[in-house]
Protein backbone atom coordinates (compact mmCIF):
# COMPACT_ATOMS: atom_id res chain seq x y z
CA UNK A 1 0.00 0.00 0.00
CA UNK A 2 0.94 3.22 -0.42
CA UNK A 3 0.66 6.38 2.04
CA UNK A 4 -2.66 7.66 1.16
CA UNK A 5 -3.61 4.13 1.83
CA UNK A 6 -2.08 4.10 4.79
CA UNK A 7 -3.67 7.39 6.05
CA UNK A 8 -7.10 6.34 5.50
CA UNK A 9 -7.02 2.82 6.87
CA UNK A 10 -5.69 5.09 9.99
CA UNK A 11 -8.06 7.56 10.17
CA UNK A 12 -11.00 4.74 9.76
CA UNK A 13 -9.68 2.73 12.64
CA UNK A 14 -9.43 6.14 14.48
CA UNK A 15 -12.66 7.45 13.32
CA UNK A 16 -14.35 4.15 14.60
CA UNK A 17 -12.32 3.90 18.23
CA UNK A 18 -13.24 7.36 19.12
CA UNK A 19 -16.70 7.38 17.90
CA UNK A 20 -17.70 3.94 20.08
CA UNK A 21 -15.99 5.16 22.92
CA UNK A 22 -16.91 9.02 22.81
CA UNK A 23 -21.15 8.41 22.20
CA UNK A 24 -20.74 5.07 24.91
CA UNK A 25 -19.61 6.69 27.71
CA UNK A 26 -22.04 7.53 30.39
CA UNK A 27 -24.17 3.81 30.83
CA UNK A 28 -25.53 3.33 34.06
CA UNK A 29 -28.15 0.62 33.21
CA UNK A 30 -29.08 -1.94 31.20
CA UNK A 31 -31.60 0.26 29.83
CA UNK A 32 -28.57 2.49 28.62
CA UNK A 33 -26.81 -0.71 27.61
CA UNK A 34 -29.12 -2.46 25.44
CA UNK A 35 -31.29 0.26 24.51
CA UNK A 36 -29.72 3.12 24.17
CA UNK A 37 -31.72 5.24 26.82
CA UNK A 38 -34.60 4.87 24.00
CA UNK A 39 -33.22 8.19 22.65
CA UNK A 40 -31.69 7.28 19.30
CA UNK A 41 -32.65 8.84 16.16
CA UNK A 42 -34.24 7.21 13.62
CA UNK A 43 -31.93 8.16 10.44
CA UNK A 44 -29.06 6.95 12.78
CA UNK A 45 -30.39 3.78 13.47
CA UNK A 46 -31.69 3.29 10.07
CA UNK A 47 -27.70 3.19 8.45
CA UNK A 48 -27.16 1.11 11.33
CA UNK A 49 -29.25 -1.42 9.99
CA UNK A 50 -27.81 -1.13 6.66
CA UNK A 51 -23.81 -1.57 7.94
CA UNK A 52 -25.62 -4.85 9.78
CA UNK A 53 -27.18 -6.54 6.58
CA UNK A 54 -24.06 -5.42 4.20
CA UNK A 55 -21.74 -7.99 6.06
CA UNK A 56 -18.35 -8.70 5.00
CA UNK A 57 -19.98 -11.67 2.81
CA UNK A 58 -22.26 -9.04 0.53
CA UNK A 59 -19.80 -6.63 0.89
CA UNK A 60 -17.63 -9.38 -1.26
CA UNK A 61 -20.07 -11.77 -2.82
CA UNK A 62 -22.50 -10.16 -4.14
CA UNK A 63 -20.46 -8.58 -6.72
CA UNK A 64 -19.00 -12.19 -7.19
CA UNK A 65 -22.99 -13.24 -8.24
CA UNK A 66 -22.85 -10.25 -11.00
CA UNK A 67 -19.46 -10.80 -12.48
CA UNK A 68 -20.15 -14.97 -12.88
CA UNK A 69 -23.97 -14.65 -13.53
CA UNK A 70 -26.29 -11.32 -14.11
CA UNK A 71 -28.43 -9.59 -11.14
CA UNK A 72 -30.77 -12.19 -10.90
CA UNK A 73 -30.01 -11.36 -7.14
CA UNK A 74 -31.77 -7.84 -7.22
CA UNK A 75 -35.34 -9.73 -7.73
CA UNK A 76 -34.85 -11.34 -3.64
CA UNK A 77 -35.61 -7.23 -2.83
CA UNK A 78 -39.70 -6.99 -4.40
CA UNK A 79 -39.92 -9.00 -1.99
CA UNK A 80 -37.93 -7.74 0.71
CA UNK A 81 -39.50 -4.59 0.47
CA UNK A 82 -42.59 -6.22 1.48
CA UNK A 83 -41.35 -8.01 4.03
CA UNK A 84 -39.68 -4.99 5.98
CA UNK A 85 -43.43 -3.22 5.63
CA UNK A 86 -45.09 -6.35 7.02
CA UNK A 87 -42.55 -5.91 10.29
CA UNK A 88 -43.40 -2.07 10.46
CA UNK A 89 -47.23 -2.75 10.59
CA UNK A 90 -47.75 -5.70 12.53
CA UNK A 91 -44.37 -7.03 14.38
CA UNK A 92 -42.82 -3.78 15.46
CA UNK A 93 -46.69 -2.50 16.95
CA UNK A 94 -46.48 -5.59 19.15
CA UNK A 95 -42.81 -4.86 20.66
CA UNK A 96 -43.19 -1.41 21.48
CA UNK A 97 -46.88 -2.02 23.32
CA UNK A 98 -45.45 -4.97 25.25
CA UNK A 99 -42.29 -2.35 25.83
CA UNK A 100 -39.65 -4.99 25.60
CA UNK A 101 -36.06 -4.98 25.62
CA UNK A 102 -35.71 -8.66 23.59
CA UNK A 103 -37.94 -9.32 21.17
CA UNK A 104 -38.00 -13.35 23.02
CA UNK A 105 -39.18 -11.49 26.19
CA UNK A 106 -42.64 -10.38 23.88
CA UNK A 107 -43.08 -14.50 23.36
CA UNK A 108 -42.80 -14.96 26.94
CA UNK A 109 -45.33 -12.41 27.71
CA UNK A 110 -47.77 -13.71 25.13
CA UNK A 111 -47.63 -17.71 25.32
CA UNK A 112 -44.88 -18.34 28.57
CA UNK A 113 -41.26 -19.04 29.25
CA UNK A 114 -41.14 -21.98 27.39
CA UNK A 115 -41.50 -20.44 24.05
CA UNK A 116 -39.26 -17.83 25.08
CA UNK A 117 -36.53 -19.72 25.99
CA UNK A 118 -36.62 -21.86 22.79
CA UNK A 119 -36.55 -19.01 20.23
CA UNK A 120 -33.85 -17.21 21.87
CA UNK A 121 -31.86 -20.81 22.05
CA UNK A 122 -32.50 -20.69 17.99
CA UNK A 123 -31.32 -17.30 17.88
CA UNK A 124 -28.49 -17.79 20.31
CA UNK A 125 -27.34 -21.05 17.53
CA UNK A 126 -27.87 -19.09 14.13
CA UNK A 127 -26.10 -16.25 15.53
CA UNK A 128 -23.16 -17.63 16.78
CA UNK A 129 -22.49 -19.61 13.44
CA UNK A 130 -23.67 -17.17 11.45
CA UNK A 131 -21.80 -13.74 12.65
CA UNK A 132 -18.49 -16.56 13.36
CA UNK A 133 -18.29 -17.21 9.53
CA UNK A 134 -19.17 -13.46 8.59
CA UNK A 135 -16.07 -12.66 11.06
CA UNK A 136 -13.80 -15.54 8.88
CA UNK A 137 -15.13 -14.53 5.38
CA UNK A 138 -13.81 -10.85 5.91
CA UNK A 139 -10.70 -12.03 8.48
CA UNK A 140 -9.75 -14.13 5.53
CA UNK A 141 -10.12 -11.47 2.46
CA UNK A 142 -7.52 -9.18 4.17
CA UNK A 143 -5.22 -11.84 5.30
CA UNK A 144 -5.26 -12.41 1.09
CA UNK A 145 -4.71 -9.10 0.24
CA UNK A 146 -2.03 -8.49 3.10
CA UNK A 147 -0.55 -11.73 3.75
CA UNK A 148 -1.04 -11.93 7.37
CA UNK A 149 -1.66 -14.31 9.71
CA UNK A 150 -5.48 -15.17 9.45
CA UNK A 151 -5.67 -15.93 13.32
CA UNK A 152 -4.04 -12.98 14.11
CA UNK A 153 -6.30 -11.27 11.86
CA UNK A 154 -9.44 -12.64 13.63
CA UNK A 155 -8.11 -11.42 17.00
CA UNK A 156 -6.98 -8.16 15.86
CA UNK A 157 -10.70 -7.34 14.58
CA UNK A 158 -12.75 -9.04 16.92
CA UNK A 159 -10.46 -7.03 20.06
CA UNK A 160 -11.47 -3.59 18.66
CA UNK A 161 -15.02 -4.32 18.00
CA UNK A 162 -15.55 -6.18 21.65
CA UNK A 163 -13.75 -3.34 23.25
CA UNK A 164 -16.11 -0.52 22.15
CA UNK A 165 -19.33 -2.47 21.98
CA UNK A 166 -18.45 -3.73 25.87
CA UNK A 167 -17.82 -0.01 26.78
CA UNK A 168 -20.73 1.48 25.31
CA UNK A 169 -23.10 -1.27 24.72
CA UNK A 170 -25.69 -0.70 21.31
CA UNK A 171 -25.25 3.44 21.44
CA UNK A 172 -21.42 3.04 20.79
CA UNK A 173 -22.98 0.08 18.38
CA UNK A 174 -25.16 1.81 16.05
CA UNK A 175 -23.18 5.17 15.69
CA UNK A 176 -19.88 3.11 15.09
CA UNK A 177 -22.10 1.21 12.67
CA UNK A 178 -23.48 4.46 10.60
CA UNK A 179 -20.21 5.74 10.26
CA UNK A 180 -19.15 2.22 8.91
CA UNK A 181 -21.94 2.29 6.33
CA UNK A 182 -20.82 5.21 4.86
CA UNK A 183 -17.28 4.37 4.66
CA UNK A 184 -18.02 1.05 2.61
CA UNK A 185 -20.73 2.85 0.65
CA UNK A 186 -18.21 5.09 -0.36
CA UNK A 187 -15.50 2.79 -1.23
CA UNK A 188 -18.42 0.96 -3.27
CA UNK A 189 -18.93 4.28 -5.43
CA UNK A 190 -15.69 4.70 -5.99
CA UNK A 191 -14.76 1.44 -7.17
CA UNK A 192 -17.68 2.37 -9.93
CA UNK A 193 -15.92 5.56 -11.25
CA UNK A 194 -12.50 3.60 -11.23
CA UNK A 195 -13.65 1.02 -13.36
CA UNK A 196 -15.68 3.59 -15.53
CA UNK A 197 -12.66 5.51 -15.72
CA UNK A 198 -10.52 2.52 -16.22
CA UNK A 199 -12.87 0.61 -19.41
CA UNK A 200 -12.39 2.16 -22.85
CA UNK A 201 -15.57 3.93 -23.80
CA UNK A 202 -18.44 6.29 -22.42
CA UNK A 203 -20.18 5.43 -19.46
CA UNK A 204 -23.15 4.49 -22.03
CA UNK A 205 -20.49 2.30 -23.83
CA UNK A 206 -19.36 0.36 -21.13
CA UNK A 207 -22.84 -0.38 -19.67
CA UNK A 208 -23.95 -1.12 -23.00
CA UNK A 209 -21.14 -4.28 -22.81
CA UNK A 210 -22.66 -5.00 -19.65
CA UNK A 211 -25.81 -5.93 -21.28
CA UNK A 212 -24.05 -7.53 -24.21
CA UNK A 213 -22.39 -9.97 -21.86
CA UNK A 214 -25.90 -10.72 -20.40
CA UNK A 215 -24.39 -9.09 -16.82
CA UNK A 216 -26.92 -6.81 -16.16
CA UNK A 217 -29.92 -9.26 -16.59
CA UNK A 218 -32.47 -9.12 -13.65
CA UNK A 219 -35.51 -10.55 -13.96
CA UNK A 220 -36.28 -14.56 -14.65
CA UNK A 221 -39.91 -15.89 -16.18
CA UNK A 222 -41.39 -18.70 -15.83
CA UNK A 223 -43.44 -21.46 -14.02
CA UNK A 224 -41.35 -24.63 -12.75
CA UNK A 225 -41.62 -24.31 -8.70
CA UNK A 226 -38.70 -25.34 -8.02
CA UNK A 227 -36.66 -23.00 -10.63
CA UNK A 228 -34.67 -20.92 -8.06
CA UNK A 229 -33.97 -18.18 -10.10
CA UNK A 230 -37.86 -17.36 -10.98
CA UNK A 231 -38.62 -13.27 -9.78
CA UNK A 232 -42.13 -15.18 -7.85
CA UNK A 233 -40.34 -17.61 -6.58
CA UNK A 234 -37.51 -15.20 -4.94
CA UNK A 235 -40.19 -13.07 -3.70
CA UNK A 236 -42.34 -15.22 -2.02
CA UNK A 237 -39.05 -16.27 -0.25
CA UNK A 238 -37.74 -13.18 0.40
CA UNK A 239 -40.76 -11.65 2.38
CA UNK A 240 -40.68 -14.54 5.08
CA UNK A 241 -36.78 -14.69 4.81
CA UNK A 242 -36.69 -10.76 5.47
CA UNK A 243 -39.53 -10.93 8.07
CA UNK A 244 -37.68 -13.89 9.86
CA UNK A 245 -34.00 -12.06 9.65
CA UNK A 246 -35.21 -8.28 10.61
CA UNK A 247 -38.16 -9.10 12.77
CA UNK A 248 -37.19 -12.30 15.07
CA UNK A 249 -33.50 -11.95 14.97
CA UNK A 250 -32.29 -9.95 18.27
CA UNK A 251 -29.38 -9.02 16.53
CA UNK A 252 -31.70 -6.07 13.67
CA UNK A 253 -34.77 -6.01 15.99
CA UNK A 254 -32.84 -4.69 19.01
CA UNK A 255 -31.93 -1.40 17.13
CA UNK A 256 -35.44 -0.47 16.27
CA UNK A 257 -36.06 -0.27 19.68
CA UNK A 258 -33.90 2.00 20.62
CA UNK A 259 -36.18 4.66 19.07
CA UNK A 260 -38.32 6.88 21.59
CA UNK A 261 -41.44 5.90 20.15
CA UNK A 262 -43.08 3.41 17.58
CA UNK A 263 -43.30 5.92 15.11
CA UNK A 264 -39.96 6.50 15.07
CA UNK A 265 -38.89 2.84 15.02
CA UNK A 266 -40.89 2.22 11.96
CA UNK A 267 -39.40 5.05 10.19
CA UNK A 268 -35.81 3.66 10.77
CA UNK A 269 -36.78 0.55 9.10
CA UNK A 270 -39.03 2.41 5.99
CA UNK A 271 -35.90 4.44 5.64
CA UNK A 272 -33.60 1.09 5.21
CA UNK A 273 -36.37 -0.38 2.85
CA UNK A 274 -36.03 2.64 0.61
CA UNK A 275 -31.87 2.92 1.08
CA UNK A 276 -31.59 -0.80 0.78
CA UNK A 277 -32.51 -0.94 -2.78
CA UNK A 278 -29.72 1.17 -4.51
CA UNK A 279 -27.26 -0.01 -2.17
CA UNK A 280 -27.96 -3.91 -4.13
CA UNK A 281 -27.73 -2.29 -7.09
CA UNK A 282 -24.46 -0.35 -6.65
CA UNK A 283 -22.64 -3.79 -5.52
CA UNK A 284 -24.26 -5.73 -8.16
CA UNK A 285 -22.78 -3.07 -10.97
CA UNK A 286 -19.57 -3.65 -9.37
CA UNK A 287 -19.77 -7.67 -10.15
CA UNK A 288 -20.81 -6.02 -14.05
CA UNK A 289 -18.49 -3.46 -14.68
CA UNK A 290 -15.43 -5.65 -13.29
CA UNK A 291 -16.27 -8.65 -15.84
CA UNK A 292 -16.37 -5.72 -18.39
CA UNK A 293 -13.49 -4.58 -17.77
CA UNK A 294 -11.56 -8.25 -17.45
CA UNK A 295 -13.24 -8.89 -20.79
CA UNK A 296 -11.24 -6.03 -22.29
CA UNK A 297 -7.69 -6.83 -20.66
CA UNK A 298 -7.67 -10.32 -20.58
CA UNK A 299 -7.73 -10.01 -16.72
CA UNK A 300 -6.85 -13.37 -14.47
CA UNK A 301 -10.04 -12.23 -12.54
CA UNK A 302 -11.79 -14.20 -15.33
CA UNK A 303 -10.24 -17.64 -13.28
CA UNK A 304 -11.10 -16.13 -10.12
CA UNK A 305 -13.53 -17.97 -8.22
CA UNK A 306 -16.70 -15.52 -7.53
CA UNK A 307 -16.28 -15.51 -3.95
CA UNK A 308 -13.34 -14.11 -4.36
CA UNK A 309 -13.34 -11.82 -7.39
CA UNK A 310 -13.79 -8.66 -5.68
CA UNK A 311 -11.04 -9.41 -3.04
CA UNK A 312 -8.41 -10.70 -5.62
CA UNK A 313 -8.75 -7.10 -7.61
CA UNK A 314 -9.19 -5.04 -4.21
CA UNK A 315 -5.19 -6.58 -2.96
CA UNK A 316 -3.94 -7.11 -6.89
CA UNK A 317 -5.37 -5.20 -9.39
CA UNK A 318 -5.76 -1.74 -7.86
CA UNK A 319 -2.91 0.17 -7.64
CA UNK A 320 -1.34 1.75 -4.91
CA UNK A 321 -0.97 5.32 -3.95
CA UNK A 322 -4.44 6.99 -4.59
CA UNK A 323 -5.86 5.76 -1.50
CA UNK A 324 -8.70 3.25 -3.29
CA UNK A 325 -6.96 0.55 -2.02
CA UNK A 326 -7.30 1.74 1.46
CA UNK A 327 -10.67 2.87 0.96
CA UNK A 328 -12.02 -0.42 -0.16
CA UNK A 329 -9.98 -2.30 3.13
CA UNK A 330 -11.50 0.16 5.39
CA UNK A 331 -14.67 -1.33 3.42
CA UNK A 332 -13.86 -4.61 3.71
CA UNK A 333 -13.04 -4.37 7.85
CA UNK A 334 -16.29 -1.88 8.06
CA UNK A 335 -18.39 -4.73 6.80
CA UNK A 336 -16.78 -7.50 9.00
CA UNK A 337 -17.16 -5.05 12.38
CA UNK A 338 -20.79 -3.50 11.47
CA UNK A 339 -21.89 -7.43 11.88
CA UNK A 340 -19.97 -8.24 14.82
CA UNK A 341 -20.52 -5.38 16.76
CA UNK A 342 -24.15 -5.85 16.55
CA UNK A 343 -24.18 -9.61 17.23
CA UNK A 344 -22.18 -9.17 20.71
CA UNK A 345 -24.60 -6.42 21.51
CA UNK A 346 -27.77 -8.94 20.36
CA UNK A 347 -26.03 -11.81 22.23
CA UNK A 348 -25.16 -10.17 25.34
CA UNK A 349 -28.41 -8.47 25.62
CA UNK A 350 -30.29 -11.72 24.86
CA UNK A 351 -28.29 -13.50 27.53
CA UNK A 352 -28.86 -11.29 30.32
CA UNK A 353 -32.60 -10.55 29.82
CA UNK A 354 -33.80 -14.15 29.14
CA UNK A 355 -31.83 -15.73 30.75
CA UNK A 356 -29.46 -14.75 33.55
CA UNK A 357 -31.64 -12.30 35.24
CA UNK A 358 -34.71 -14.75 35.30
CA UNK A 359 -32.48 -17.69 36.47
CA UNK A 360 -29.43 -16.57 37.98
CA UNK A 361 -29.19 -13.66 39.69
CA UNK A 362 -32.63 -11.99 40.56
CA UNK A 363 -33.30 -8.41 41.72
CA UNK A 364 -29.40 -8.05 41.90
CA UNK A 365 -28.72 -4.14 41.35
CA UNK A 366 -28.61 -2.02 37.96
CA UNK A 367 -24.68 -2.15 38.73
CA UNK A 368 -24.31 -5.95 38.36
CA UNK A 369 -26.70 -6.62 35.61
CA UNK A 370 -24.72 -3.80 33.63
CA UNK A 371 -21.15 -5.16 34.62
CA UNK A 372 -22.62 -8.59 33.33
CA UNK A 373 -23.84 -7.51 30.42
CA UNK A 374 -20.15 -6.45 29.74
CA UNK A 375 -18.65 -9.53 30.90
CA UNK A 376 -21.18 -11.68 28.14
CA UNK A 377 -20.18 -9.11 25.40
CA UNK A 378 -16.16 -9.88 26.26
CA UNK A 379 -17.00 -13.81 26.63
CA UNK A 380 -19.40 -14.14 23.49
CA UNK A 381 -16.80 -12.01 21.45
CA UNK A 382 -14.14 -14.60 22.43
CA UNK A 383 -16.36 -17.11 21.58
CA UNK A 384 -16.95 -15.61 18.14
CA UNK A 385 -13.56 -15.77 17.33
CA UNK A 386 -13.08 -19.10 18.19
CA UNK A 387 -16.03 -20.23 15.73
CA UNK A 388 -14.26 -18.47 12.91
CA UNK A 389 -11.13 -20.39 13.73
CA UNK A 390 -13.16 -23.66 13.62
CA UNK A 391 -14.89 -23.01 10.33
CA UNK A 392 -10.99 -21.86 8.84
CA UNK A 393 -9.87 -23.76 5.80
CA UNK A 394 -13.32 -25.57 4.95
CA UNK A 395 -14.93 -23.99 2.14
CA UNK A 396 -17.74 -26.35 1.86
CA UNK A 397 -18.58 -26.55 5.75
CA UNK A 398 -18.94 -22.72 5.72
CA UNK A 399 -21.56 -23.38 2.99
CA UNK A 400 -23.41 -25.89 4.67
CA UNK A 401 -23.41 -24.41 8.18
CA UNK A 402 -25.10 -21.40 6.21
CA UNK A 403 -27.60 -23.86 4.87
CA UNK A 404 -28.65 -25.49 8.38
CA UNK A 405 -28.27 -22.47 10.48
CA UNK A 406 -30.86 -21.17 7.94
CA UNK A 407 -33.60 -23.77 8.60
CA UNK A 408 -34.18 -21.83 12.01
CA UNK A 409 -35.74 -18.81 10.74
CA UNK A 410 -39.35 -20.12 9.33
CA UNK A 411 -40.39 -21.93 12.63
CA UNK A 412 -38.87 -18.55 14.60
CA UNK A 413 -41.52 -16.09 12.26
CA UNK A 414 -44.11 -18.64 12.77
CA UNK A 415 -44.47 -18.46 16.34
CA UNK A 416 -43.98 -14.66 16.05
CA UNK A 417 -47.01 -14.17 13.57
CA UNK A 418 -49.28 -16.60 15.57
CA UNK A 419 -48.55 -14.18 18.64
CA UNK A 420 -48.96 -11.06 16.71
CA UNK A 421 -51.92 -12.36 14.20
CA UNK A 422 -53.95 -13.97 16.56
CA UNK A 423 -55.51 -12.84 19.43
CA UNK A 424 -55.18 -15.60 22.06
CA UNK A 425 -54.24 -18.72 19.92
CA UNK A 426 -51.18 -20.74 20.28
CA UNK A 427 -50.16 -23.06 23.84
CA UNK A 428 -46.28 -22.28 25.44
CA UNK A 429 -45.30 -26.41 24.81
CA UNK A 430 -46.92 -26.57 21.85
CA UNK A 431 -45.29 -23.66 20.75
CA UNK A 432 -41.77 -25.47 21.28
CA UNK A 433 -43.24 -28.67 19.55
CA UNK A 434 -44.05 -26.63 16.74
CA UNK A 435 -40.67 -24.81 16.32
CA UNK A 436 -38.62 -27.97 16.99
CA UNK A 437 -40.35 -29.91 14.59
CA UNK A 438 -40.18 -27.01 11.57
CA UNK A 439 -36.09 -27.61 12.08
CA UNK A 440 -36.49 -31.34 12.06
CA UNK A 441 -38.71 -31.84 9.11
CA UNK A 442 -36.15 -29.25 6.98
CA UNK A 443 -32.92 -30.85 8.38
CA UNK A 444 -34.20 -33.94 7.02
CA UNK A 445 -35.75 -32.69 3.55
CA UNK A 446 -32.25 -30.87 3.19
CA UNK A 447 -30.22 -34.40 4.21
CA UNK A 448 -32.21 -36.65 1.79
CA UNK A 449 -31.79 -33.98 -0.69
CA UNK A 450 -27.92 -33.34 -0.34
CA UNK A 451 -27.10 -37.34 -0.83
CA UNK A 452 -29.95 -38.79 -2.72
CA UNK A 453 -32.19 -36.32 -5.02
CA UNK A 454 -35.14 -38.71 -4.50
CA UNK A 455 -37.24 -35.71 -2.99
CA UNK A 456 -36.41 -32.29 -4.49
CA UNK A 457 -37.76 -28.29 -3.19
CA UNK A 458 -35.64 -25.17 -3.96
CA UNK A 459 -34.10 -23.91 -0.88
CA UNK A 460 -36.21 -20.67 -1.59
CA UNK A 461 -39.49 -22.73 -0.16
CA UNK A 462 -37.85 -23.65 3.31
CA UNK A 463 -37.96 -21.17 4.97
CA UNK A 464 -41.66 -20.48 4.11
CA UNK A 465 -42.39 -24.24 4.59
CA UNK A 466 -41.29 -24.17 8.73
CA UNK A 467 -42.95 -20.50 8.90
CA UNK A 468 -46.52 -22.09 7.77
CA UNK A 469 -45.91 -25.58 9.83
CA UNK A 470 -44.86 -23.38 12.83
CA UNK A 471 -47.74 -21.40 12.24
CA UNK A 472 -50.40 -23.72 11.39
CA UNK A 473 -49.73 -26.00 14.37
CA UNK A 474 -49.29 -23.43 16.86
CA UNK A 475 -53.01 -22.00 16.22
CA UNK A 476 -54.28 -25.87 16.78
CA UNK A 477 -54.82 -24.37 20.26
CA UNK A 478 -55.80 -21.66 22.86
CA UNK A 479 -52.84 -19.77 25.17
CA UNK A 480 -54.50 -19.02 27.75
CA UNK A 481 -53.06 -16.14 27.12
CA UNK A 482 -53.89 -13.01 25.15
CA UNK A 483 -52.35 -10.92 22.53
CA UNK A 484 -51.00 -7.75 25.02
CA UNK A 485 -50.77 -4.75 21.82
CA UNK A 486 -54.26 -5.82 21.18
CA UNK A 487 -55.70 -5.62 24.10
CA UNK A 488 -54.23 -2.36 24.47
CA UNK A 489 -56.10 -1.01 21.16
CA UNK A 490 -59.09 -2.69 22.56
CA UNK A 491 -58.73 -1.14 25.86
CA UNK A 492 -57.75 2.40 24.59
Amino acid sequence: MGAADVIVLVVYFVGVAFTGFWVGRGERTTHDFFLGGRQQHWLIVGLSIVATEVSALTFLIVPGRSFHENCWYLQLYAGAFVGRMLIVYILLPAFYGSNVTTVYEYLGIRFGPATRMTASFMFFASRLVGSGIRLLAASMALAMIFDWSLVWVVLGVTGLVTAYSAFGGIKSIIWTDALQAMVFLAGALATVIYLFVSIPGTYADNVDQAIDFGRLRVMHWGTDFNNDRLFWVLAIHAIVQNMAALGTDQDLTQRMLTCPDLKRGQRSLIFNAFVGFPVVCLFLLIGALLYVYAEGTASVLLQQPADEVFAYFIGHIIGAGSGLKGLLIAGVVAAAMSSLDSALGSLSSTAVTDYYRLYFKKNATADHYLRAARWFSVGFGMLLAAIAMAFAGAEDLLTEAFGWVSLMFGGMLGVFLLGTLTKSRGGDLLNCLAMVTSIIGLALLKYIQDRSGVIYIAWPWWVVMGCVWTLGIGACTRSGRTNPERETKLST
